[in-house]
């Protein structure tokens, strides 16, 4: 959920980091959090999500579904959105950190595009892709699915359809080995960086 009274007159940036799920978006975020460590410029968004918090998962904050519904009621997200079962947000500081010059890059899913776009008056997509294959044997990894259910997941899989008015664009194939997908996914955001300056 999002409100076009949100939408600010930005210098900054926000990037949406989309795909399936096993596709490592998770991983090639943190690759770059940690790459662009000690930049003001960058910004990597944690998210609110109605799941426990656990090691081998992403790093998100824990929120119930009751607090999760009183900070949307509230309009203190973002951005909002439910998907497989859980409510994810993310905080409504981000609109600031944007008008004041911060490329803030998030996880999102791939159908708040638009919301994000009505939202963020300069939006970048990173659509990260993966063989289906693998993303299969990924999802596996995970040990929530079976193998049909991830097979059924993966299949559901549809060509991303951006609308005209993305800023930047980039389709990243994170298939091969992370080092291979991390430096397309930083070079990037240090293209949309350079496009700001």
């Amino acid at each position: 959920m999002s409100s076009d009274r949100h939408k600010v007159h930005s210098t900054g940036a926000f990037v949406a980091v989309v795909g399936p799920s096993g596709a490592g978006k998770d991983t090639l975020i943190g690759i770059a959090a940690r790459h662009f460590a000690g930049i003001p410029r960058f910004h990597f968004a944690r998210r609110f999500i109605t799941r426990t918090a656990t090691p081998d998962a992403e790093d998100h904050a824990e929120i119930d579904e009751a607090e999760f519904e009183r900070r949307e009621n509230a309009d203190d997200f973002a951005l909002s959105w439910r998907a497989h079962g859980l409510g994810y947000g993310l905080d409504r500081s981000l609109l600031h950190q944007v008008a004041e010059g911060q490329i803030v890059v998030a996880n999102i899913s791939r159908r708040m595009i638009p919301d994000a776009a009505a939202v963020f008056p300069r939006l970048a997509v990173a659509h990260i892709t993966v063989a289906k294959p693998l993303l299969v044997e990924r999802i596996l990894k995970r040990g929530r699915e079976d193998r049909a259910a991830a097979m059924t997941r993966v299949e559901r899989e549809a060509p991303l359809d951006l609308p005209a008015l993305v800023w930047h664009r980039a389709e990243i194939d994170n298939s091969g080995p992370v080092e291979i997908g991390a430096a397309r996914f930083l070079a990037f955001l240090e293209r949309c960086a350079g496009n700001l300056d």
